[in-house]
């Protein structure tokens, strides 16, 4: 690797790293205990207002040859950012599962779905269900949020490029923002729509999110050409718009349409009124908060897969909650310490687009490791009884999810012969 000093480098501002630690820890506590912050979900919501911000900050006014030179570079960019710390996690996750669930198929195809960017389709495609307990067995479940960002990569760029704004024209970011704001109105219509009559298409389907994170494009936008309104958003107090959104939190799962619309618009006013000097803008800006969200990335990836792993072992209690934080911290820290942040901050070859087939080559050789491991690997290294195969494909509401892992398979089989019959569901019916 050669080390390398960019030519051009977007503002940094810490307390975007700040909202992300705020956006992951509230992803955590939900996934621990949905009944604890209802609507804690939602923090991939604020992480997609501010991928929005962040790509179209890091896009602005960065020189460009032409449209090649200027897509090759996004892309690597993308790849060095993404898929280290991505190939880690899903390999040595998919090895671990196998260790637990005797058919660990549908979660290993989810990781290979997800190291191509794609496994919110391959999600879809099961009629999976995000909220429901089944779901929670599998241990990349929690991806599909990278991929509908990766899949606003391979549109987003190209609008930039051909608007005029990665040109850096006169015209280009008026071009830019009439562009995705019509696009954003479209795909928020089409989310609205949708959720009431598809509620995973809605959920996990990239257009239907675009909104998101054109406000979040919106925003960065405005901030460059400010008229009134901004002006008055910017004199808001963070600290009140913070209440706002922790109150959303909050809000019980049968609100989450209305839910999901007030959170990003006010994760887009919370990042325009965040100013130098503000309360916020100090709370947001501790070294620790900044810290846990320059590694929220990792910490994402690794929160779910301990959980996943948990349920199908020892379960989530009130006495191993912190020891699964510690791991959860542990293997994030490790990851963005010497994966994540070393192989992004590193030039991997002096030809920008071999840096993309270098990670088109690992996701394709991590895809075939992961296709031996579950083809024929897997069953070799399963520590528990087969009997548990038989409990994998159903979500039982009287009985805690990891009562049917490979430690409990027998009495969980006895206890399924004394369900009715309106207890037992196979995840495909519920999704």
């Amino acid at each position: 690797m050669i080390s390398t000093t960019p030519a051009y480098k977007s503002a940094y501002r810490p307390e975007i790293d700040g909202i992300r630690a705020f956006a992951v820890i509230a992803v955590i506590i939900n996934h621990f205990n949905h009944n604890l912050l209802p609507s804690g979900y939602l923090g991939v919501d604020i992480f997609f207002v501010i991928s929005g911000f962040v790509i179209t900050s890091s896009l602005a006014g960065r020189p460009s040859k032409n449209i090649r030179d200027f897509l090759v570079s996004f892309y690597a960019r993308r790849v060095k950012r993404l898929v280290p710390a991505l190939v880690m996690f899903v390999v040595l996750t998919s090895i671990a599962i196998c260790f637990f669930n005797p058919s660990p198929g549908v979660a290993i195809m989810t990781g290979i779905a997800a190291l191509f960017g794609c496994s919110n389709l391959y999600l879809l495609n099961q009629s999976t269900n995000y909220f429901a307990d089944s779901t929670q067995l599998n241990v990349f479940a929690h991806t599909w949020s990278l991929g509908v960002e990766e899949q606003f990569y391979f549109l987003f760029p190209l609008l930039v490029w051909l608007t005029g704004f990665g040109r850096q024209t006169s015209k280009g970011a008026r071009n830019l923002l009439w562009v995705t704001g019509v696009l954003s109105i479209a795909s928020a219509i089409a989310f609205v729509y949708i959720y009431r009559t598809n509620q995973s298409a809605a959920y996990f389907l990239m257009p239907t999110r675009f909104w998101e994170m054109g406000a979040g494009c919106l925003l960065f936008l405005g901030l460059k050409h400010p008229s009134g309104v901004l002006a008055w958003v910017e004199g808001i107090p963070p600290l009140l718009v913070t209440v706002g959104i922790v109150g959303v939190l909050f809000v019980p799962l049968q609100f989450a349409l209305k839910a999901t619309i007030a959170v990003v618009l006010l994760t887009a006013v919370l990042i325009a009124c965040l100013r130098i000097g503000t309360a916020g803008s100090a709370l947001f800006s501790q070294p620790l908060v900044v810290y846990i969200g320059s590694i929220s990335y990792s910490l994402y990836l690794w929160h779910w897969g301990v959980l996943a792993l948990s349920r199908w072992t020892i379960g989530i209690h009130w006495w191993s909650a912190p020891f699964q934080v510690a791991l959860m911290l542990l293997l994030a820290v490790c990851s963005a310490r010497y994966v994540e942040i070393p192989l992004r901050r590193h030039d991997w070859s002096v030809v920008r687009w071999r840096t993309i087939g270098y990670g088109l080559g690992a996701a394709t050789t991590a895809s075939g490791l992961l296709l031996l491991l579950s083809n024929r690997l897997g069953n070799r290294i399963f520590l528990g009884n087969r009997h548990s195969s038989e409990t994998e494909s159903f979500k039982i509401r009287d009985v805690q999810l990891y009562d049917c892992s490979f430690s409990r398979a027998k009495e969980c089989l006895s206890r399924l012969t004394t369900l009715p019959n309106r207890d037992v569901l196979s995840p495909r019916a519920s999704g």
